[in-house]
């Protein structure tokens, strides 16, 4: 950051070299008691804030689309703080605290994804949260180019030819339709005749 050289220290993505970082450390500065730490970072929060509404960037002080459109962060800032996330998660942790809070509800006999009480004990989750999971789902899918079945105006049951006006069903899936449904309701009426 200070005179721009690449060693170990910036490939670990530090902002200082290893010459720059000894120059700026200093043995002799003493610590900090709690009391002045909340007193920094409560200057900080109220910096950050004057930052957001004069609507620049809470981190550099650089004014983009982003920060006019009123985010924190400029895109810089955001795709750098990003990419520093992703590098240092763990995700293999986050997963074992995920399937270990999942597994403690269910033994609980609760939702699986928030905790709370269940309607139908069969069910792995709460109404709430199949519904939000069902949408959720469909959004994806057609994020990803899926169109859900009657989409457009297409048959519900082959999902190619356009249906009927008024009718879920295309003209050949209404004819099968009506075929199917006149010999199971002859198979029901020749049953309850021999009963």
């Amino acid at each position: 950051m200070d005179c721009g050289a690449v060693d170990d220290f910036t490939r670990q993505g530090r902002s200082r070299c290893a010459a720059c970082n000894a120059s700026h450390y200093r043995p002799d500065r003493k610590t900090m008691t709690q009391e002045q730490r909340d007193r920094e970072n409560a200057d900080k929060r109220e910096w950050a804030k004057m930052r957001k509404a004069a609507h620049l960037c809470v981190h550099c002080g650089a004014q983009d689309k982003r920060t006019l459109k009123g985010m924190s962060s400029c895109l810089k800032c955001a795709k750098s703080r990003s990419k520093k996330q992703r590098e240092t998660w763990d995700y293999q942790h986050e997963k074992e605290l995920r399937d270990a809070r999942r597994q403690r509800n269910i033994d609980a006999g609760l939702c699986t994804v928030c905790g709370g009480k269940k309607e139908d004990p069969k069910m792995a989750m709460c109404c709430t949260c199949r519904v939000k999971a069902k949408l959720r789902n469909a959004k994806r899918k057609i994020e990803h180019g899926w169109l859900p079945r009657g989409a457009n105006g297409k048959c519900y049951q082959c999902n190619r030819a356009p249906a009927i006006k008024g009718k879920k069903l295309c003209q050949e899936c209404y004819d099968k339709k009506i075929i199917t449904l006149r010999a199971n309701s002859a198979k029901r009426s020749q049953k309850t005749k021999e009963e």
